[in-house]
């Protein structure tokens, strides 16, 4: 099971992801300055990191996640979503997905899911991060993580067993937030206290120290 959101919001961009297996911060969510991708199911961790190489070369998210998935023999077994920084979506769900699989797209978001108890799981996480418009990127990501997971999430246990969350400025430019939970009995919560504890203690020792300079790195 997996289910995962990525969005652009006034220039940031992020993505929050949460499944039964461990590790899914190192695999799956991938944030850049042009935009953020998750691919799952199937994962094909290397398609996440040549759609950012391809969004800083230019292309769009759509074209760069159907050029890859034309090019992979196990498309159908994959589901691969995400936004660029231009608002451009793209969500695709391979007709392999095992059940109840789907995505879904809306202004500068996109959705998907796995092995989920059914589609209310993606309605929950669309309608919570659609609600909370007033509050930052990475509040709203994890809002709906959670909605996701109160409405039932994975049909194979009561709770993701790790999650993540990254959020990408390119006005720094820098990662704001890279936090992952690799494995927990509720993933979900301790990745909300864990940005608690970031967003209160991490803060004031960002102020003692100058931001990491990532020109160099423009992927």
């Amino acid at each position: 099971m997996t289910f995962s959101l990525c969005a652009t919001v006034d220039g940031r961009h992020g993505a929050a992801i949460a499944t039964k297996a461990i590790g899914v911060g190192s695999t799956a969510p991938f944030v850049c300055r042009y935009g953020a991708v998750c691919t799952q199911a199937m994962t094909n961790t290397p398609i996440g990191v040549q759609t950012t190489h391809r969004l800083a070369d230019g292309d769009s998210v759509d074209d760069a996640v159907a050029a890859l998935l034309e090019a992979d023999p196990d498309a159908p077994l994959r589901q691969v979503h995400g936004v660029d920084h231009t608002g451009t979506t793209v969500a695709k769900t391979g007709d392999a997905c095992e059940e109840w699989a789907g995505d879904r797209e809306g202004e500068g978001y996109t959705v998907a899911g796995n092995m989920l108890v059914g589609e209310g799981v993606l309605e929950a996480v669309v309608d919570a991060f659609e609600d909370n418009a007033d509050r930052s990127l990475d509040e709203r990501l994890l809002v709906a993580l959670r909605a996701g997971e109160d409405a039932g999430g994975d049909k194979r246990r009561d709770h993701a067993q790790s999650a993540a969350l990254s959020v990408f400025d390119p006005d720094e430019p820098r990662l704001e937030h890279d936090l992952r939970v690799d494995e927990h009995d509720d993933a979900v919560a301790e990745l909300g206290r864990l940005h608690e504890v970031a967003t209160t203690t991490g803060a004031d020792w960002a102020e003692r120290f100058p931001a990491v300079d990532l020109q160099r790195h423009p992927e």
